[in-house]
């Protein structure tokens, strides 16, 4: 009999011990799933002394693919996994070397003050790892930041936020309001508080944001954005919140993004609306930025964006968003010519509108006076043609006439007004001038501004819109502005 119960005993203890076995193998494989998932760390900032790093014979293969993150006392990098632990000391000459502390580089960074925590590498390391870190194998390590540091370069990297910590960032980020045109938008934001919102977006958000595709080091520093600050705009349906994004390249030139965030803050997609990448000419009175520029919002969330190509031709894309956050290119339809430019099909969109770089560069330019409300349309006048076109898609007819200048105005104190404002121009009509009158105009923003609702003076290839409150002037291209060679 008590071997029986001696028999039923050993049989629960192997099946607890199977039960916990199983458990542990379970939990770590879980852990360890977990772990190597989690995103790599973001590069914060990175130098180099480029001659030390060719002295020392660093392999780039293993730099340019540097990748880190910290899970509990295990790092991964480059995908390999090394066990460390975590120490700490009040003197930092413990962990830096005199050469180091005194070395010019380290000057780009803040180094902690007091207690300083570090992490000691407890494997043997490959040759490639070990020139990154500190002498004896170390790494600093604090607030959620590892610091590579040596007398060739110095990189730091943060530990990612994710969208919980955006959204609660977000609740401090200014409004704004649609419709919104690069033309005349280019500040976003005006109002007394503009300076106490958060104008620094952390780039340990740069993963949730996407702003990179792989995280390696070489990929992040191709795609290195600092001064990131965010602006909202109004929700879409009460469940997708579009955020503009802005960051300033290493160019020194501002990328912006349109962000479609779900209601849960999880990231649905995002479009380019602003990136100058160069410039088309070398002369700097006539050349253009290359890159997108001009985009448009307006109030139903129907988006225009313009890329210019370094051959001068322009690009004009639609885009709307679906139910499901996505942006949804649609088709451009024109009526301003008959004929495009050639799309490469692996580099010009299906859908897009195409201009040659005569079209593209055949607009009225600003040639004085301040009307904001005309900032926002393109316009181009061919006269031989008698063609208004705006935006380079919808052509308006146009008539030219001259006739008697008090007749015209019908008014003595604004004939009297304009006669002076045409002196500027060394124009002189005190007795006829010249005019262009523009048909089915009527619901456009421009008919408010044009004498009679829709005329206006066309003299010595400039086109005048005036009024008792306002004189805009805008000149045709010249032969210079409007070819381009190359």
């Amino acid at each position: 009999m008590f071997g029986f119960y001696f028999y039923i005993i050993k049989k629960y203890i192997s099946l607890a011990k199977l039960v916990c076995l199983l458990y542990v193998f379970l939990n770590f494989s879980y852990t360890y799933a977990k772990d190597i998932n989690q995103a790599y760390w973001v590069l914060d900032k990175y130098i180099e002394n480029n001659y030390l790093m060719k002295k020392d014979s660093y392999n780039p293969n293993y730099l340019n693919n540097l990748r880190v993150k910290l899970v509990n006392n295990i790092i991964y990098i480059n995908n390999n996994q090394y066990n460390v632990s975590v120490h700490r000391t009040s003197d930092l000459s413990q962990l830096l070397t005199k050469n180091l502390i005194e070395n010019p580089i380290i000057n780009e960074f803040i180094l902690p003050n007091g207690d300083v925590n570090y992490l000691q590498f407890d494997d043997v390391l490959d040759a490639d790892l070990a020139k990154l870190l500190l002498p004896k194998h170390r790494l600093i390590f604090g607030n959620d930041q590892l610091l590579f540091i040596n007398e060739s370069f110095v990189a730091s990297f943060l530990k990612p936020q994710n969208k919980y910590s955006f959204q609660k960032l977000s609740n401090r980020f200014p409004s704004l309001d649609l419709p919104i045109n690069s033309k005349r938008s280019a500040k976003f934001i005006q109002d007394e508080n503009y300076y106490n919102y958060p104008q620094n977006i952390s780039r340990s958000f740069a993963y949730y944001l996407n702003l990179f595709d792989n995280d390696s080091l070489y990929e992040q520093l191709n795609n290195y954005l600092i001064d990131l600050n965010g602006i909202k705009l109004p929700q879409i349906n009460n469940v997708i919140n579009p955020i503009l994004i802005t960051g300033t390249q290493e160019n020194e030139e501002q990328i912006i993004y349109l962000y479609l965030l779900s209601e849960q803050y999880d990231f649905l997609d995002k479009i380019i609306l602003k990136n100058y990448y160069g410039a088309t000419r070398d002369e700097a009175t006539n050349m253009y930025p290359a890159g997108f520029g001009g985009y448009n919002i307006d109030k139903n969330y129907s988006i225009e964006r313009q890329q210019r190509f370094e051959d001068e031709t322009i690009e004009i894309q639609h885009f709307q968003i679906t139910k499901e956050g996505k942006f949804q290119e649609i088709p451009v339809t024109s009526n301003c010519y008959s004929k495009w430019a050639t799309k490469d099909p692996n580099k010009h969109s299906p859908r897009s509108l195409l201009l040659t770089s005569k079209q593209a560069n055949n607009y009225l330019r600003f040639e004085g006076g301040q009307l904001e409300e005309l900032d926002s349309a393109t316009l181009t006048l061919n006269a031989n043609e008698k063609k208004l076109c705006i935006n380079y898609q919808q052509s308006y007819p146009v008539n030219f006439g001259k006739t008697n200048s008090k007749q015209f105005f019908d008014n003595e104190a604004l004939y009297q007004q304009q006669v002076e404002n045409f002196k500027k121009y060394h124009i002189d009509i005190s007795n006829e001038l010249e005019y262009a009158t523009f048909e089915n105009i009527d619901e456009l923003p421009i008919a408010k501004f044009l004498l009679n609702g829709n005329q206006a003076i066309y003299m010595n290839n400039t086109l005048f819109i005036v009024g008792k409150d306002y004189f805009v002037a805008y000149r045709q291209p010249t032969k210079e502005e409007l070819v381009y060679t190359q």
